[in-house]
């Protein structure tokens, strides 16, 4: 499968950014909640604030799993290679 190498790629850049968008919304949590604690806080939108960063933090556990199943898929594509492509064709593809 030509394309492989490139969906492998693109998975680990969605990966990667998946856990640094999920790493930044704890980290904002963390900080609203120590403000919170410091200086106090409105409830209601804290509570809306927080329930968006869980949201966000739960999404991104969510792409890791698609990536996951993406991956899983691309493996069971690229297994057919030999049954859709002669020795010869595979061949010729690697060279372009």
């Amino acid at each position: 499968m030509e394309t492989q190498a490139e969906i492998i790629s693109n998975l680990k850049n969605l990966k990667y950014y998946a856990a640094n968008i999920e790493k930044l919304a704890n980290q904002q949590f963390e900080l609203d909640y120590k403000r919170g604690a410091e200086k106090g806080i409105n409830t209601s939108p804290g509570s809306v604030r927080w329930d968006a960063l869980g949201a966000i933090v739960a999404a991104c556990s969510w792409i890791g799993a698609y990536c996951g199943n993406i991956n899983a898929n691309m493996l069971a594509a690229v297994s057919q290679d030999k049954l859709l492509y002669t020795e010869e064709e595979l061949a010729e593809a690697k060279e372009e």
